[in-house]
This record gives C-alpha cells, structure tokens and sequence, in this order.
C-alpha cells in the first residue's frame, strides 16, 4: 500500500454507560504514527500525514529488520528512567534511547486489506506476529471494567484510556464511536502571577506555586476557558495588584509582554500533567478561587 493514502482512525471522547462488548487499552502520550512496511523499505507516517521515519530512525530500523509487509497502527512514545511514558522527553529530542512503537493495530498484511476485519480478528493477528522485541511493544490490553482502568490510570499518571469495540472495523481517517477515548483530567489551585497582552486585550493568565523555600515558581499560562468576564476583571485587578518585575523566580523568556501581580489572587485550573521541567501540559481555566490564599498553593512533593 503506497505511503500518505491512509489517515489512523480516531476516537471520540464520550462516555461509555455499558462497555460491555469493549476492551480497554492505555491512552499513550506520544506520536501517532502509521507504519508502512515493504521488506526493508520503512515510511513512517504522522497524523497529519508527514514523514516521521528520519526522526526515529530506530524504530525504523527495527522494523526493516523484520522485512514485513503490511501497515501498523501505533504510537511513538518515550520512557524515562523509571520507565513512565514522558511526553516531554519526545519534544526535547533527547529521547534516542528511550524511544518504542507501541503498536495497536492493524490496517492490512501481505498485500490483504484488513480494515473490514473486527478489531478482534486484528488483534489475534498482531498477537501471532510476537511484536515485543527491540523498541516494538504490543499495546497491552487491560483487565477489568472501565471504571477500574479509569481508576488505574489516575494511579499511575496514564494520560488515560481507550475503549474499542470488540466487533470495530478500522475506519481510516473517521473519529467513530466504535473507539472512545478517555482523558484524565487533574486541577489544581495556583497564584495568578500576571497577565499576557494581545492587541490590549488578556490573552492569558500566569501561575505559579509555592516552593518549599518560599519562592515563587512560574508553571505556565493559560488562555483557554476565559471568558470576557474573567479578562475584563483580570484588566480591573492590574489597577491594584500590578508589579514592575515578576514575582516569580524564573519568568518566561517573554516577560516584557507581561503585566505582573503581587501574589494574591488564586485561579483553578484542569490539566494533562505537570511535565519534569515544570510546566503545565493543555491547562484550562475553571474558576477564580476568592476562598484561597496564594500561600496555600503549593507544588506537591517538592523536595527543595
């Protein structure tokens, strides 16, 4: 099958009220990637339909080394050292020895399309094949209910969960209610530090939380799920709260397009995760907190 004439299939994000009839697998947090195979002849393909194959050439190594034919659905991820799925190791590109292709599916296999097959008939397949070997790891499935795994997620910082129907056909390029996907979500309290400017108007609000030493830590921007109101009182806010330097201990590189506040006021906020260099991953705003003080946002397990 010619590289780029195919698009992965998507799930939507919706609950599910019975899974009966649905397995459940790890949300990854990394790079979807379709893997076309000829013999030695590997193309990595994103989502979005560009060559991934130059910058993972391991992954494209390891499987011209199994001199297959067909096209692999999966997702290419990065663990740390402690062997935990690290989105940020991906971006800052240091990665090289950390890097697998976690593979979950199947979309045909010498020169048959599979698409039309269940997800199950797929998935025996790809358990034939004994994928686990070098940086190919076959996605596991997990036991028990969605609720369980839901729960197992929140435990192990899983960025969440994917349900597919056993009796799923492979839709390329359709985000189906035959998958649904489920993020967790985690919130937090921090101190509004200031405000970004965009044509004299808030885009974003800055936070920060309290380090063990007592300094200020900046750990994003969030510009989603503001609203007029929340901008204009923020704007309001600048006329009594407004600082000439950061109040944080190591403020963004763009700091002169701020305006800074004196830590008072404190926001709550939904997000992915808190990345290793401290920053919040997909932050969403939910509300201002009038019924918290600032010193009481503090950054978890902070061992300084």
């Amino acid at each position: 099958m010619k590289p780029g004439n195919l698009r992965p299939m998507l799930p939507v994000e919706e609950p599910l009220t019975n899974d009966s009839g649905f397995v459940h697998e790890v949300k990854w947090d990394g790079f979807r990637a379709l893997a076309y195979l000829d013999g030695s002849y590997v193309f990595l393909q994103s989502r979005g339909g560009t060559d991934l194959s130059r910058r993972f050439p391991q992954v494209a190594a390891c499987l011209a080394a199994k001199a297959w034919q067909g096209v692999l659905d999966g997702e290419i991820v990065a663990l740390s050292h402690r062997g935990v799925v690290d989105f940020s190791l991906l971006r800052s590109g240091s990665s090289a020895s950390s890097v697998r292709f976690v593979v979950f599916d199947v979309l045909s296999w010498e020169r048959e399309i599979l698409c039309p097959w269940p997800w199950s008939k797929r998935r025996a397949l790809l358990e034939d094949l004994a994928l686990s070997e070098g940086v190919i790891l076959l996605s596991p499935l997990l036991p028990g209910s969605l609720a369980e795994n839901l729960t197992r997620a929140q435990e192990q910082h899983w960025e969440g969960v994917v349900s597919k129907h056993a009796e799923s056909p492979y839709l390329p390029g359709v985000r189906s209610r035959w998958w649904r996907k489920h993020k967790i979500r985690r919130s937090l309290d921090g101190v509004v530090v200031g405000f970004r400017w965009r044509s004299r108007h808030v885009r974003s609000l800055g936070l920060g939380l309290y380090l063990s030493d007592g300094g200020l830590c900046y750990v994003g921007s969030v510009g989603s799920g503001l609203g007029q109101r929340e901008r204009e009182f923020l704007e309001d806010a600048a006329g009594l709260l407004s600082l000439e330097v950061p109040p944080v201990v190591n403020p963004p590189a763009d700091a002169g397009s701020w305006v800074w506040f004196k830590p008072h006021l404190v926001a709550e906020v939904e997000y992915l995760e808190l990345t290793p260099q401290m920053r919040l991953r997909h932050p969403a705003f939910l509300r201002f907190r009038f019924d918290k003080v600032a010193a009481e946002c503090r950054l978890e397990g902070d061992g300084r």
